[in-house]
């Protein structure tokens, strides 16, 4: 037993030291595995991320405005010069089924010229295939139904041969069409004094602008959000004019969009809740377009943004107010509601013309 002890203390004496070296040994070789791996992994990493940038290129790594499977029905377009047109194209390069919504006296030109090609050009797709409606209906949304439209109109003959074209009757008819939709455009306003200065401007006038330019978007929302999709997402379009002074901008004009961004807040409010449907507006900048030419000075506007505004080395594009709606009504803007998003090269921010004759200098 006595030497039994005594080797066991033998084994223990000799083995501690043993087993401190071996691990500040193993602590040494452990570092030197850590710096001789960094290293090699540092040789490596041109190679790794050459592999990485090749793979990302091959999957695509984007983030896409992907609206496949998704309805549009887009109120306002009557031919390829305006936002319309430009949203409508725009949605359908995301992949949306594009539903129109055409006022009806201008609804027998304007599928006359699709039909016969006259828009082919501007109906040319990324992937070089044709923009394609799956149907166009007559829409007038200064009447909410038939028992609104007066004698007048219902007799006139740029209405004869169609029918269901106000606006709960053309909510009626997508809904038994399609089902439910996923977008609501509005894209239309009229004022029929634009040219008059307020002071000037009747009551008719003013109403008619507030009317067929404002309480139109109420009455889409009203009619189409029951058949929207929850998530779905209704848009409009303003002008600069509803905040700032625009001389020549009359009629009630400045006043209907006035009203139109305040009503964009109040739907997204009221829509969200019972629908679950997002609502904004785009205060575009000014574009040459058929229906901006009744103004009578869209000429002067658009050389006005082009020397005053941030980015005034390009006239404004519609397809880029198209580009801001498409993703507007994507899943990537889930968030934004109730907002007035600014497509003018900037034009709102500035506070002072430079080409202003008050700044001029003598020498």
């Amino acid at each position: 037993p006595l030497r039994s002890s005594r080797r066991t203390q033998r084994l223990i004496h000799s083995t501690t030291p043993s087993y401190t070296m071996s691990s500040a040994m193993a602590t040494q070789q452990f570092t030197a595995n850590v710096l001789r791996t960094g290293a090699r992994n540092a040789r490596k990493a041109p190679r790794a991320a050459s592999r990485m940038t090749v793979r990302a290129a091959q999957t695509d790594l984007t983030l896409p405005i992907d609206l496949r499977g998704k309805k549009a029905f887009v109120a306002g377009v009557a031919d390829d010069q305006g936002f319309g047109w430009a949203i409508s194209k725009c949605l359908a390069n995301a992949g949306c089924e594009v539903i129109l919504g055409t006022w009806v006296p201008a609804l027998n030109i304007f599928e006359t010229s699709l039909r016969r090609g006259k828009f082919d050009a501007s109906r040319e797709l990324s992937d070089g295939s044709l923009m394609e409606f799956a149907k166009v209906y007559p829409l007038d949304a200064v009447f909410d139904t038939m028992e609104d439209v007066p004698e007048d109109i219902r007799t006139n003959k740029r209405y004869a041969g169609n029918e269901n074209w106000t606006v709960a009757e053309c909510a009626a008819e997508v809904e038994k069409d399609f089902g439910k939709i996923d977008i609501l455009v509005h894209s239309l306003a009229n004022g029929p004094e634009v040219q008059k200065p307020l002071l000037e401007t009747s009551r008719n006038g003013y109403l008619a602008a507030l009317s067929a330019s404002s309480y139109s978007n109420v009455s889409l929302i009203q009619r189409f959000g029951p058949i929207m999709n929850k998530g779905g997402a209704a848009i409009s379009l303003t002008y600069l004019a509803s905040e700032r002074i625009i001389p020549g901008y009359g009629g009630g004009m400045s006043s209907a969009k006035a009203a139109l961004e305040s009503d964009t807040q109040v739907l997204a409010y009221e829509a969200g809740r019972k629908w679950g449907i997002r609502v904004n507006t785009i205060s575009a900048g000014p574009l040459g377009s058929r229906a901006a030419k009744a103004i009578g000075f869209i000429d002067d506007m658009i050389n006005y943004s082009m020397t005053n505004a941030p980015l005034s080395e390009k006239p404004l594009s519609a397809m880029e107010i198209g580009q801001t709606a498409a993703f507007l009504c994507s899943p990537l803007a889930s968030g934004i509601t109730g907002s007035c998003i600014y497509v003018d090269n900037g034009l709102h921010s500035m506070g002072l013309a430079e080409d202003s004759k008050s700044l001029e200098r003598s020498d």
